[in-house]
């Protein structure tokens, strides 16, 4: 299928005769992937990341000549395993209805009716299509697993995804729920993802209040003292939180407030970012016909400890675009390295 599908459209009527005049669909984020990740640039090959833990005790009452001996560093290791995704977008100005005015623009035929390259046309679908990419990255970011699998092969994707699109690298939740297991001192269970069907999963009034505040009193000292702490959740936990501040008086830290236009929730002074992308990826795409796949979660952490690994940030949002003469094809190219890492799961509380 071309990079354009017209059938929709009506042509016998006044169309839309440019394309800044086309109204493109909201994508769920197109938010800098840097609001909610440190980016490693200059990761393309497998990439060792080392730990060194820290220093125990030290320094006891002298003793004849020889020093007390210490305990020295331990030093652990974690790995960026960096795939190649790429995809293609193609567009042929002969394949556009003859009537379609959105892409009829030139003054002669060869080459300037097939060659969109440097057109304003194509700079919007461009731009279009560069946001897509970053909200497709976002997605891989959180939700991509090697072993994904669909409901019927029991897993948690809805049937007849197509999991090609999820496999190629362990994303966030997949090595969160790993390293923060239902056993672990900083998990915080959400009893509400335990219900058999959607309505049994609906979340009780005041019940994101009573998360958040076991997801803080869990942390460790050295992630709520943290300058780049915040508290990431779903919609729906965070307009559960939104109902209880409408309905009581938390005090100060507990609040929303507007800033430079948007709209900014807080829980006990720490940021709450809303991943509006994360309701409707699991609606989408974690279904099995009955009920949602963990449809509220939330997790308290700092940018520092989540980071996104690539090549290049550039390849993470730009195109190469060019016009092919032996197809007459406009040709969009995207192509990049990717991983994402968990790196220390005491900087780490997950509610799911």
């Amino acid at each position: 299928m071309g990079l354009i599908n017209a059938d929709a459209l009506t042509l016998n009527a006044r169309e839309a005769e440019t394309v800044s005049e086309v109204i493109f669909e909201r994508v769920f984020n197109d938010s800098d992937l840097a609001e909610y990740h440190e980016i490693e640039t200059g990761i393309d090959v497998k990439t060792q990341i080392a730990f060194a833990e820290r220093l125990g005790l030290l320094g006891k009452k002298s003793e004849g000549c020889s020093p007390n001996e210490a305990d020295g560093f331990a030093m652990t290791e974690k790995f960026w395993t960096p795939v190649m995704e790429d995809f293609r977008l193609k567009h042929c100005q002969n394949d556009m209805p003859a009537l379609l005015k959105l892409f009829r623009k030139s003054q002669r035929i060869n080459p300037d009716f097939f060659d969109m390259v440097g057109t304003q046309e194509l700079g919007v679908i461009i731009s279009a299509v560069e946001t897509a990419l970053l909200e497709n990255i976002h997605r891989k970011v959180w939700f991509n697993d090697t072993a994904a699998a669909t409901v019927a092969n029991n897993g948690v994707f809805t049937n007849g995804t197509d999991l090609d699109y999820f496999n190629s690298f362990n994303g966030l939740f997949k090595q969160i729920f790993t390293e923060v297991p239902t056993t672990a001192a900083n998990y915080v269970a959400i009893q509400a993802n335990a219900g058999t069907g959607y309505a049994t999963q609906a979340l009780e009034e005041d019940a994101a209040l009573a998360i958040f505040e076991q997801m803080v009193t869990k942390a460790d000292e050295r992630l709520v003292s943290a300058d780049d702490v915040f508290l990431l959740a779903s919609r729906s936990l965070a307009d559960n939180y939104r109902a209880t501040l409408r309905n009581k008086n938390l005090g100060s830290g507990f609040l929303e407030v507007v800033e430079e236009g948007r709209p900014k929730l807080y829980f006990d002074g720490i940021e709450v970012k809303v991943r509006y992308d994360w309701d409707r990826y699991i609606k989408t795409y974690q279904d099995n016909g009955t009920k949602h796949h963990l449809p509220h979660r939330a997790v308290l952490t700092t940018k520092s400890n989540i980071p996104v690994g690539t090549l290049s940030e550039d390849d993470l949002t730009k195109l190469d675009v060019f016009y092919d003469k032996v197809s007459k094809q406009n040709i969009m190219d995207a192509a990049y390295t990717i991983d994402a890492k968990h790196l220390e799961s005491y900087m780490t509380v997950a509610a799911y």
